[in-house]
């Protein structure tokens, strides 16, 4: 699956914006959220910043990411359920953005979460 530049910066953001829900970046999120981020090819300094700054800036929108095609919005809810589950549970706030990130994406699919 081919993933565009934009898709990448949403995903990266998409898992900020659902880590810090709980009105905290915990040291395990913001490790996974460097992996998220060196994996998609961002730099380390662009990535600590966009952690240090998530939960201050206003700017950053707190919409669900919409991607370029379904399958990687399921991807995206897939991979952040998973990372959540290994961290902490999974809270119903978190869930709901996950729902909402699917139904704006154009699926039906219900969030199947194990906690």
């Amino acid at each position: 699956m081919e993933l565009t530049y934009k898709d990448k910066g949403e995903f990266l953001r998409g898992f900020l914006i659902l880590a810090k829900k709980d009105n905290d970046i915990s040291v395990h999120e913001r490790s996974m959220a460097m992996v998220v981020g060196k994996y998609f090819g961002f730099d380390d300094k662009f990535c600590e910043e966009s952690i240090d700054n998530i939960l201050e800036n206003e700017y950053i929108s707190g919409a669900p990411p919409i991607f370029s095609n379904s399958k990687i919005a399921q991807f995206f809810v897939d991979e952040c359920t998973d990372i959540i589950n290994q961290i902490d549970v999974v809270k119903e706030n978190q869930r709901s953005w996950l729902q909402e990130t699917l139904e704006k994406n154009g699926l039906k699919t219900t969030i199947k979460i194990d906690n």
